[in-house]
């Protein structure tokens, strides 16, 4: 069950962020309150799995899943562009947060 929370916990960051991208300005109150529940969300779920992951994977998970869920979106849905290094680079990064669940 821990697992499933720091994955829910990414997959929230992600869409805090991605409401973040349209709050333009604090002007937008939807996006922000978005925003807002889904950090408060995200960090109350990452807190839950640190009951049974350690801290160092949970959070490094927490961030990768994160990470790379908002390059794949920032990409996909606001056409930013991507160099071979960048994913080169988030493809060792899950590679990396595989291996550590694989390892903890």
């Amino acid at each position: 069950m821990a697992w499933i929370l720091l994955i829910l916990a990414g997959l929230e960051e992600v869409v805090a962020v991605v409401a973040m991208k349209h709050i333009d300005g604090l002007k937008r109150k939807t996006p922000l309150v978005v925003m807002t529940l889904g950090l408060a969300f995200s960090i109350y779920c990452l807190t839950q799995a640190m009951r049974e992951i350690p801290a160092s994977v949970a959070y490094a998970v927490w961030t990768g899943i994160g990470s790379v869920g908002i390059t794949t979106l920032g990409y996909v849905w606001f056409k930013e562009k991507l160099s071979r290094g960048q994913v080169a680079s988030l493809a060792i990064l899950v590679l990396s947060v595989v291996a550590l669940r694989v390892t903890s």
